[in-house]
């Protein structure tokens, strides 16, 4: 059972993780200071400390948030596929189409998660494994969509993680508003209309109809 304490203490952390999270958006990392941190939510330096080692750390908990989100969303997207006896190809276009939808709803978060330019020494020591556990789970259905001959045969290492740079890259651009190439009208949904693309071309070809009499 949590304690009262406990409680308060967890409460106090969310608040410092997301006065970070604005102050990261809006001023950049580089620019926000632990002592900037604590004027936000009116507490003083050295007791932000007593919750969070440095201003790494506090981004790292926040990365940690953010993937836990996403992937207790692609856990649902997917096990909603497989309740419904859909295939490692129907899960793919499912964790695309899903990680598109995550990263436009959470625009500024995703955008610390993957984008910004900071030091992340915790991420770095661990070798990054918040994006590592969602990786092995692209790289998993991956590996079973070739397994069933639902893909066109290749590296499932390659294969993944060009269905995660490609989704990135979308978004990313998008993000940075760099789609003023694409016509207006096609914008809003560019991203989900490439990735279906992408995902017709790695389809396997499927199998040849007898001739003849059926």
């Amino acid at each position: 059972m949590v304690t009262r304490r406990e409680r308060e203490r967890e409460e106090m952390q969310q608040q410092i993780i997301d006065a970070a999270r604005r102050l990261f958006v809006a001023e950049g990392y580089e620019r926000v200071t632990i002592r900037k941190i604590a004027d936000a939510i009116e507490y003083t330096p050295g007791a932000i400390y007593s919750y969070f080692e440095d201003k790494d750390a506090i981004l790292h908990a926040l990365h940690q948030q953010g993937f836990e989100e996403l992937m207790r969303r692609l856990a649902s997207a997917i096990l909603v596929v497989a309740t419904n006896a859909g295939s490692p190809l129907e899960q793919l276009r499912t964790i695309g189409t899903e990680y598109i939808r995550f990263a436009r709803e959470n625009p500024e978060l995703y955008d610390l998660m993957f984008v910004a330019q900071a030091p992340m020494r915790a991420g770095e020591e661990e070798r990054w494994p918040e994006g590592k556990r969602s990786f092995d789970v692209l790289r998993g259905v991956v590996k079973a969509a070739l397994a069933g001959g639902f893909i066109r045969p290749g590296d499932p290492e390659a294969i993944a993680f060009m269905l995660w740079s490609a989704c990135h890259g979308m978004v990313t651009l998008e993000f940075r508003q760099r789609c003023s190439v694409i016509a207006e009208h096609a914008r809003n949904g560019i991203a989900q209309a490439a990735f279906d693309q992408l995902m017709q071309v790695i389809a396997a070809d499927p199998p040849p109809r007898p001739i003849g009499p059926s």
